[in-house]
């Protein structure tokens, strides 16, 4: 039941997105206790420093090269453009 759940909350927020209604969770975690079917709503505050979203983001674009990334993932960094 637990995978079934959270599989429609996430399919719900993809919906919401894709089709612009409602709100989306942007910025907030959704925590999710099963055994007392609660939930919690947590705000995630914006890191300048991330690397994808941050003020500087060093992530520009996705890189689909699996074998290069697998193999020295401490030093694989996106191509320069």
């Amino acid at each position: 039941m637990l995978p079934g759940v959270i599989g429609v909350m996430m399919a719900t927020e993809a919906i919401k997105y894709i089709i612009g209604i409602g709100e989306p969770l942007i910025g907030r975690l959704i925590l999710y206790e099963a055994l007392g079917m609660t939930y919690r709503e947590m705000k995630i505050p914006k890191d300048e420093n991330c690397p994808l979203c941050g003020d500087n983001p060093v992530i520009t674009k996705l890189i689909d090269d699996y074998d290069a990334a697998a193999e020295n993932p401490e030093t694989f960094a996106p191509a320069a453009d």
